[in-house]
């Protein structure tokens, strides 16, 4: 119980006010997404409404009032989806509502006998933590009204960091003065639209504390973290707001002093976030690691609590042109190929591909170009092969039950790269092995495919929540259909790889000899271009399996080495 209220901390309005907790931006698909983030931490599981438990103190007001909360919370998209007008208008109805009956709960239990018999400790604790909780939701819920454009919670706001900064509470010197800034005018907050948060009054007031604080507020900064550092406990900060008194309401900034204040946008020289996606849910559901397990990361949480909950990058979509125009000059026997994936990035919200099965004959360079693709693109790569792949299941995970428990190969990639949208190439997808005892391959990626629906929610084995994988683009290779199952090349359509011709013979040959010089550490310098010579000697080559020219360009490299050691020095 005290526990679970002490974790909860990090993550309650106050320490937005402090600086300590980031606050909304426009990122964020809704101006309650503060309110999620703390009422689930502080209650993992939804309290039953009037059941007092130890999680509520013993409290059927304060289970009511939780169980209200997470309501709420359930209302909220769990996905990072811009929130429609009208349930943002039923969210701040519920969050406005709640917030003032929290509010009055504190009052009421100020007005009333305070448990102070040594006798009865346990009593006086639970009083105490119904007191934190009633607390921290109206503070809670303040912020998140003021995230909507409502002045007056920004003024209980205001006033509550005032009040704990006059209890000697460090760090909430910035906020309160940004914020009494902001309120100073009469131009108002602005108003929540679809799309993300366009207001961020919270980081807007700390910004703005900041700026007119000027250099003190470094110095003051690193005072408040040394004192912290001495024993400074932030359940006082909590504990200063039991005391409601307000103090005199101090007189409003000039507006000269915060120039910024008038515009309801972000400064102009702060880049606008990208899209991004929430990858991996809350990992509450499973057991704290140790220390030991931490440092290790050989625990499902321990690995991947970082990212839980975290809106990770979407790469931006390119301009499908200069896409096509690169691949087109490295592979031109590839152009209608290219036509195909330059038109999945039209319109593009992010960076995404349909999922595609390049089949052609060995050799043929579908590899090559599909690394290039996604380099291109902007998308990190994740090169799996499937060719004698017997244990097909393996790529969706394996559980934790066993001690060989692993992630799935798409979720490896984003844990790696912290990136919610890469590149995932399935190379030699008809050399997979047909047996179901350790799971096919080709049946075990048909839900992964599906971007608009499985994808979204693909269960992982060891974590044992689903994860929004939706982001991920896929590219297989194949040198027949033979061997794919319909299935597979009904969610991934084939698309028939053509073999370059003899015409294409210097641009694969440059593209070979630049590979070589990467392999081998050598400059252009010391490895010029072929020239006509060269690529006369390569003319023998009639096209098709690119792999005998790459033969034919080492024999030429060896040929200027032997030249080389003949010539006199």
């Amino acid at each position: 119980m005290t526990n679970a209220l002490d974790r909860a901390e990090p993550f309650s309005a106050l320490a937005m006010y402090r600086g300590s907790l980031k606050a909304p931006t426009r990122s964020d698909a809704h101006p309650f997404i503060a309110w999620v983030r703390y009422i689930k931490r502080r209650w993992e599981s939804p309290p039953l409404s009037g059941v007092p438990t130890a999680e509520t103190h013993w409290d059927a007001e304060l289970a009511r009032d939780a169980a209200q909360a997470w309501a709420v919370c359930r209302s909220l998209p769990h996905l990072p989806i811009p929130l429609s007008p009208s349930k943002v208008e039923a969210a701040r109805d519920d969050v406005e509502r709640l917030g003032r009956r929290c509010a009055q709960r504190v009052e009421e239990i100020d007005r009333g006998p305070f448990l102070m018999d040594l006798d009865d400790h346990l009593a006086t604790e639970s009083q105490e933590g119904i007191l934190l909780d009633y607390v921290r939701i109206a503070h809670l819920a303040d912020a998140c009204l003021a995230e909507t454009g409502n002045r007056a919670a920004l003024e209980r706001s205001a006033a509550a960091a005032e009040r704990c900064g006059a209890l000697r509470a460090p760090g909430f010197l910035r906020f309160s003065v940004g914020a009494r800034s902001l309120l100073a005018h009469p131009e108002g907050l602005g108003t929540w639209r679809p799309g993300g948060p366009p207001l961020c009054v919270i980081q807007r007031s700390l910004d703005l504390g900041r700026e007119i604080l000027g250099e003190r507020a470094g110095s003051r900064d690193a005072d408040a973290d040394a004192r912290d550092a001495q024993g400074g406990c932030p359940a006082d900060d909590d504990r200063a707001e039991i005391v409601r008194r307000p103090p005199a309401r101090p007189k409003p900034f000039p507006a000269t002093l915060a120039p910024k204040a008038v515009s309801s946008t972000e400064p102009e020289d702060r880049p606008e976030p990208g899209p991004s996606l929430v990858v991996f849910p809350a990992l509450t559901h499973l057991a704290q690691p140790s220390l030991v397990a931490r440092d290790r990361g050989d625990s499902p949480r321990a690995l991947c609590e970082p990212v839980a909950e975290v809106a990770l990058p979407l790469t931006p979509a390119p301009e499908p042109a200069a896409v096509a125009a690169t691949l087109n000059a490295a592979f031109p026997w590839a152009r209608e190929v290219t036509e195909h994936y330059a038109s999945d990035l039209v319109g593009a919200p992010f960076a995404m591909l349909r999922p595609r099965t390049l089949v052609g004959g060995a050799g043929g360079g579908k590899t090559a170009y599909s690394r290039a693709l996604l380099k291109a693109c902007g998308l990190p790569e994740v090169l799996y092969s499937a060719a004698g792949v017997m244990d097909g299941g393996n790529f969706a995970g394996a559980s934790r039950t066993w001690t060989t428990w692993r992630l799935s190969v798409p979720a490896q990639g984003v844990l790696r790269f912290r990136l919610a949208s890469l590149g995932c190439i399935i190379d030699e997808a008809e050399k997979a092995g047909p047996s179901r005892r350790w799971g096919r391959l080709d049946e075990t990626l048909l839900p992964f495919l599906e971007r608009g629906s499985t994808a979204k929610a693909i269960f992982d084995p060891a974590l044992e929540v689903p994860l929004d994988l939706s982001g991920i683009s896929y590219i297989l290779t194949a040198n027949t259909r033979d061997g794919v199952s319909g299935p597979l090349l009904d969610r991934a359509p084939p698309v028939e790889w053509p073999m370059p011709r003899r015409e294409h013979m210097p641009v694969a040959a440059a593209a070979i000899l630049d590979e070589l010089r990467r392999e081998r550490g050598l400059d252009e310098a010391w490895c010029p271009p072929l020239d006509g010579d060269e690529l006369d000697a390569l003319s023998a080559w009639r096209g098709g399996s690119l792999r005998p020219l790459r033969r034919m360009v080492e024999g030429v490299l060896a040929a200027r080495d032997v030249f080389a050691r003949a010539m006199p020095n």
